[in-house]
């Protein structure tokens, strides 16, 4: 069966990247806990501190996901007539009607927790709604969302030679510029806008418009890239108090560094995932690995997952905090694999069920 012209062939192992991605997200969640019980300075704390901080690439990964998928799929689409409606309908209803039902679930279940009346707090959640505050996580939705109202003006400036040709600078350029902006007059919820991820964003566009060429390139620099890694992470887990004392005078150089340092680090993780995650593609077609058929599974779901995790921790911790208090670290271990294993397998399920859309999307 022929495929349609315009339609990019799949890269199959972008769901391992999802896979990847959601369960540092759910270990994140799961480990933040752990970082505010114990003590500084104690080898328990030290422990989650590590990863709790290592794993904050992750949101950006998705970001940086999107903006690669969202760019090699609708490249070749820009002539079409009708696109951009289309666009706008599967992207924003499939993503903002999981969003509303989610905010609204979180909303009544802990109001109902704090034996309080969910109808007598309606402006409350319209105000969370917005804010994206119904719970932790879903201020994720708030960029997603922002993200694909701009993708067609974005998708438009390709049709220039110079912004094609730089593209990953402009937008590197676009953030500078904008946490410059930040430096003066002190946006409040910086984390929830999306010119704060225009980098990842930016080079996830730059690699799912030049495909192939940019996977070769991002290989023959894997080793630039893990130093990277290395350094740009040892700065943004461990060195933010010495930077900030060491450049105390200068609050705009500090600030600078840190900027630097932080986004050096996630986009070199982003970049350096995605490399392991086509290595470990191309693995699976020289023979049957049933690992990688499992975390594909976990990957096509990974949007569920991410809504539905979540609440099984809120549970988790309610239920058997007290319990489990001598166990402490042993329950932090047990609520990040039944926060994944419950949330997978709730999600599996929807995604069964015709109306399992608007829980979990599409």
């Amino acid at each position: 069966m022929n495929q349609p012209v315009n339609r990019p062939r799949r890269i199959e192992y972008l769901d391992l990247y999802r896979a990847f991605a959601i369960m540092a997200v759910v270990a994140i969640h799961a480990t933040s806990t752990a970082v505010a019980h114990y003590p500084k300075h104690t080898l328990d704390h030290n422990f989650y501190y590590f990863w709790n901080s290592f794993l904050q690439f992750a949101v950006p990964a998705f970001l940086f996901l999107s903006s690669l998928v969202l760019f090699y799929n609708y490249s070749s689409k820009m002539k079409e007539k009708g696109w951009m409606p289309a666009f706008y309908k599967k992207r924003l209803f499939y993503v903002f009607v999981p969003y509303l039902a989610w905010s609204l679930i979180y909303f009544i279940v802990k109001q109902w927790l704090a034996g309080k009346e969910p109808l007598a707090h309606v402006k409350q959640f319209s105000e969370q709604l917005l804010t994206g505050t119904a719970h932790t996580h879903l201020y994720f939705f708030l960029i997603i969302l922002q993200f694909y109202v701009v993708f067609p003006l974005l998708l438009s400036l390709t049709r220039y030679r110079l912004f094609n040709q730089y593209l990953p600078l402009f937008f590197i350029a676009a953030q500078a510029i904008f946490y410059a902006l930040h430096l003066q007059f002190h946006f409040s919820r910086m984390g929830s806008l999306l010119p704060s991820y225009l980098i990842v964003i930016g080079f996830g566009a730059w690699i799912g418009l030049n495909f192939d060429a940019a996977m070769k390139k991002l290989f023959s620099y894997r080793y630039v890239l893990i130093a990277a890694l290395l350094s740009g992470g040892a700065v943004f887990i461990y060195g933010n108090t010495y930077v900030k004392t060491a450049f105390a005078s200068s609050p705009t150089l500090t600030y600078t560094l840190l900027f630097l340092f932080r986004n050096l680090f996630t986009l070199s993780a982003c970049l350096l995932l995605l490399i392991a995650c086509e290595r470990m593609g191309a693995w699976k077609h020289n023979g049957s690995n049933r690992a990688t058929r499992i975390l594909n599974s976990l990957g096509t779901v990974a949007f569920g997952v991410f809504l539905i995790h979540p609440l099984v921790l809120l549970f988790w911790r309610r239920e058997l905090t007290v319990e489990l208090a001598p166990h402490f670290s042993l329950g932090i271990m047990l609520s990040y694999v039944v926060a994944i294993l419950l949330s997978w397998t709730i999600a599996m399920g929807l995604r069964r069920m015709k109306w399992g859309w608007v829980l979990i999307g599409r």
